[in-house]
């Protein structure tokens, strides 16, 4: 059996859905909910539901620079289904993402520069299939809200233990609530408290086994723990679920990639990069990997250039330059037999 070398694990976004990118990679402080919503330099973000109508469930709205897999922050969309980003870091492109449970995640491009002042940008949500049925689920108390906006804003500030007592709180108002259960699993996860992470996550799922988030977040707590057989079934389900979710693809593949499955590991891989739309170009190196497996020698040194040049500055391109330099120096290899051997 021939020994393939993974490098992709390191690079997989840590822990949560709303948060993909590492706490190394966050910015804290530069986003965030203003006290003064009527500020001339402000992003409102309206988020609708399929009815045209502002969605009657809570949504998490997550701010990116345009082809960048790093969170510039997350909040909630208020009771009037609308949320407020200020603090920018500077001018450019961004991309906005919105998810809510029972819907397909959605995101829109905007500009932000000198001359834009007040941004407004609708986002209109699609039911996933399997939520047609589903009644609206209740909105959170005043009280459980605040805690809620409260803890995003501590996990935004890598304040994990704040967080987490915010999101205690706010599940001792609304105990059922499979979203507050979610946060707080995805705060023990960050806060490297796994156990914790994972009683959450599941408890998330008992009150609602179709919610994507703790889906894709109990996927990557498993997957993180080398566990890559128990990650695949929850994994597979929130990509079942939502057709727009590239993170759940992307860890997917990977866990698929380590337990040998090439095959799907490169079918996940790719629906991640083309659904991602350069949000998860980091998938590439798992594609030109799962090609490698498969034998496919020059479709793999493709994958991995192409991932040298999308991103060039990214910590492992050495490590894959030097899996391209051994690609191109080796014969041409049949698929391996069996799973991984690492």
């Amino acid at each position: 059996m021939r020994r393939h070398t993974f490098l992709t694990l390191a690079l997989l976004p840590f822990s949560i859905a709303f948060a993909a990118g590492g706490a190394s990679a966050q910015l804290p402080g530069h986003v965030s909910s203003p006290q003064d919503v009527l500020a001339d330099t402000n992003i409102t973000v309206h988020v609708f539901g399929p009815d045209h109508a502002p969605l009657k469930q809570m949504a998490f709205v997550t701010l990116y620079q345009r082809s960048s897999t790093v969170p510039l922050g997350t909040i909630m969309t208020t009771v009037s289904s609308e949320a407020v980003l200020s603090g920018m870091p500077n001018y450019g492109p961004y991309t906005v993402k919105v998810s809510s449970v029972g819907y397909e995640t959605a995101s829109k491009d905007f500009e932000y520069n000198q001359a834009s002042g007040r941004v407004y940008v609708d986002v209109t949500l699609k039911l996933l299939p399997a939520a047609g049925a589903r009644p609206a689920k209740p909105r959170l108390s005043d009280k459980a809200q605040e805690h809620m906006d409260k803890g995003l804003a501590a996990m935004n500030a890598e304040k994990f233990d704040d967080a987490i007592a915010e999101f205690e709180a706010a599940l001792k108002e609304s105990p059922d609530n499979s979203d507050v259960c979610y946060l707080l699993g995805a705060a023990y996860q960050k806060n490297k408290n796994l156990a914790q992470a994972q009683k959450y996550l599941q408890l998330a799922l008992t009150n609602d086994p179709d919610n994507v988030q703790a889906l894709v977040a109990l996927g990557q707590l498993h997957d993180q723990q080398k566990d890559y057989q128990g990650a695949i079934p929850p994994l597979e389900k929130a990509a079942t679920l939502d057709g727009q979710g590239w993170l759940a693809r992307w860890v997917l593949a990977d866990a698929y990639l380590h337990t040998g499955d090439y095959e799907k590991a490169l079918k996940s891989s790719q629906a991640a990069v083309e659904i991602g739309k350069g949000s998860a170009n980091k998938a590439e190196l798992i594609e030109g990997e799962a090609l490698a497996g498969l034998g496919r020698r020059e479709e793999a040194i493709a994958a991995l250039q192409k991932f040298t040049r999308d991103l060039p500055s990214d910590p492992a391109l050495p490590a894959v330059q030097a899996l391209i330099a051994k690609l191109q120096s080796s014969p041409a290899q049949q698929p391996a037999a069996g799973g991984p051997n690492h």
